[in-house]
């Protein structure tokens, strides 16, 4: 039974035929939903999931987070006006790991808003070959059953984290290797507010769906000029893997924005 509501449909209308690569093809996916939508979700939905790879959430321990990309062939894009039942995309991915699959099919179960899904498919262009990188819909079903089972962090950090425990909140505190510029800060914020929306489906620590409550939930910022925090009044979410979620994502940064020096978390 999947952990999550809204997810009935993945019983018998998920269908999955994907092998992960670090090489680009093109991903199908397909969605039906009960009816029309009183407001739009699924492009927003889309977007997220497109965001998350593109900075490097979507790699897990099998794809450095530097290769996941993602963009959008075919389908629509306009944030205004799709309401469905039914939509159909193409995305061009590379680096995408077998595990992010759950991630996909959690996220779009919002893409009817206030319709539930019935049907959705994920069809990638690259044959099946019976390895690991192989994915069907029996063993994402397994995952989406699964209160433990999520991406891992990218084992070849560059940098170190050093952890202490906290209940219900979470700070991080980032230390570049040299000044922290405006634009640096910047992309320090956007990555401290697309870690929680890469994690906003994983359950807590007691395995219970998380409802986000954004006053409580988006971080509070403050910098120096070399180290950069987050605070984050309430965090409810699994610890272990939103912590491997934010080490690919601070990796990806590290490698294209700005060195890492080293990093604390309180989580």
């Amino acid at each position: 039974m999947p952990v999550l509501y809204d997810m009935e449909f993945a019983a018998g209308g998920l269908l999955v035929a994907y092998r992960a690569s670090p090489e680009p093809q093109e991903l199908l996916i397909e969605v039906a939903t009960e009816g029309t939508a009183e407001f739009p979700m699924s492009v927003a939905s889309l977007r997220a999931l497109i965001e998350a790879i593109n900075r490097g959430a979507a790699g897990g321990a099998v794809f450095d987070p530097l290769l996941g990309a993602a963009e959008r062939v075919a389908g629509p894009w306009d944030d205004g006006g799709v309401l469905g039942p039914s939509y159909r995309w193409t995305l061009r991915v590379a680096g995408v790991a077998p595990l992010f699959l759950r991630n996909m099919v959690e996220e779009l179960r919002r893409a009817g808003a206030d319709r539930p899904v019935t049907r959705m498919s994920l069809l990638g262009s690259l044959p099946l070959d019976g390895s690991a990188m192989s994915v069907r819909e029996g063993l994402v079903r397994s995952w989406l059953d699964d209160r433990s089972t999520y991406l891992e962090a990218w084992p070849h950090r560059e940098f170190p984290v050093n952890v202490e425990p906290a209940d219900h909140v979470a700070n991080l505190r980032v230390e570049l290797a040299a000044a922290i510029t405006p634009a640096i800060r910047s992309e320090l914020e956007a990555t401290s507010v697309w870690w929680l929306n890469c994690i906003r489906n994983y359950v807590s620590e007691d395995g219970l769906e998380v409802v986000m409550n954004p006053s409580k939930t988006l971080p509070m910022f403050g910098s120096s000029r070399t180290e950069f925090r987050a605070h984050y009044a309430e965090f409810l979410y699994k610890r272990a893997p939103a912590r491997a979620i934010l080490e690919n994502l601070l990796y990806r940064f590290h490698r294209t924005v700005a060195p890492i020096a080293r990093v604390a978390l309180h989580l």
